[in-house]
């Protein structure tokens, strides 16, 4: 078994004045109504593709360097928030 943890990007939705979350290099979104919903959503998400990728002896993306993710997403005016999200496997 091994954890495997994703960088994560969570960004204010003006649209419904909700949060929404990217795992980039899995290509997951996902949304809630507070940080701790967007947060639980992506996670279930993670765990449910690592998973299925297990399970059909998929290969699963390795996780992006947190700092590069972070510096990325957070030039100029642009200020998200980046954590890190964890699967069991």
């Amino acid at each position: 078994m091994r954890n495997l943890v994703y960088p994560a990007v969570l960004y204010k939705d003006e649209s419904n004045a909700g949060y929404t979350i990217h795992i980039l290099d899995l290509g997951i979104v996902t949304d809630g109504d507070t940080v701790e919903e967007a947060y639980i959503r992506a996670k279930g998400h993670l765990c449910a593709m690592v998973d299925c990728a297990i399970k059909f002896d998929c290969d699963i993306e390795a996780p992006s360097d947190f700092e590069k993710i972070y510096l990325d997403n957070n030039k100029g005016k642009k200020k998200n928030i980046v954590l890190l999200v964890d699967a069991l496997s």
